[in-house]
């Protein structure tokens, strides 16, 4: 098993306890765009289109903005 589908099978049974830098890098392989927003935001993209902006605190994210992503993941199919 990679670390990749490893990371994958963390997020989906627990979402909050995965860092926002394992987030970004999951999101990275599966093909989205991670741009850095205003001030403290990052903006996911996928073919220009935005998915969600996360804002940061305390170099992390808030566990619904994880949770959020998660359904978000989920709903484009991104996951085998």
């Amino acid at each position: 098993m990679t670390k990749e589908e490893k990371l994958i099978l963390k997020f989906k049974a627990s979402p909050q306890s995965i860092s926002l830098v394992d987030l970004l890098k999951l999101m990275e392989w599966l093909g989205i765009e991670i741009v850095q927003g205003k001030g403290s935001h990052i903006v996911c993209k996928m073919e220009n289109k935005i998915l969600i902006v996360i804002p940061l605190h305390q170099n992390d994210c808030k566990p619904f903005y994880k949770k959020k992503s998660l359904k978000i993941l989920l709903s484009h199919n991104l996951f085998s």
